[in-house]
């Protein structure tokens, strides 16, 4: 009952006759959310997931700069275990006045600010990313984003791909 009501709330917010109104000064409010699960083949499964509450502020139409803090959780073979982490970002909006306003985004990523193992530089990660906000309203839209972070770590191979989705307000 509950995935029908999302599903007819979505389908309505992507119909509705809405369009951006970014303008220079404006400020962003974003609630973003991560869901995670891998499995193994010993019927083990590592579960995560992170809320993100990011304020940025843009400088012109199409220029952001924010802060996002974020809280992870992980429930893993070794319990649950709560992580804070942040970013600080830039965005660009290459179009404004739009029902989908399409970003490029880059941030500088900290998956966890007091590590338990190795260094501060090693949960580090330059990220770049695209998004896209799609206005139900005139300053509030769906918000998706996906971006990979390269790690700041010396010896690191690999990189993080996020893939978030939320709500986002502009006033």
């Amino acid at each position: 009952m509950y995935r029908k009501l999302f599903t007819i709330l979505i389908l309505m917010c992507f119909s509705l006759p809405a369009v951006a109104q970014v303008e220079k000064g404006d400020s962003e409010i974003r609630l973003l959310f991560f869901y995670s699960q891998i499995s193994n083949d010993e019927d083990d499964s590592d579960v995560s997931g992170s809320l993100q509450i990011g304020y940025g502020y843009f400088f012109t139409p199409q220029f952001q700069v924010g802060l996002s803090p974020r809280i992870n959780i992980n429930d893993g073979m070794s319990g649950i275990e709560t992580t804070f982490s942040g970013s600080i970002y830039m965005g660009y909006n290459f179009t404004v006045s739009s029902k989908t306003v399409p970003y490029l985004t880059g941030e500088w990523y900290q998956n966890d600010f007091s590590p338990d193992q190795g260094t501060f530089s090693d949960h580090s990660y330059l990220t770049i990313g695209f998004g896209v906000r799609n206005f139900f309203t005139e300053y509030a839209a769906l918000n998706t984003m996906i971006s990979y972070g390269f790690s700041m770590a010396s010896e690191a191979e690999g990189g993080l791909l996020m893939f978030l989705s939320g709500i986002s307000f502009i006033f």
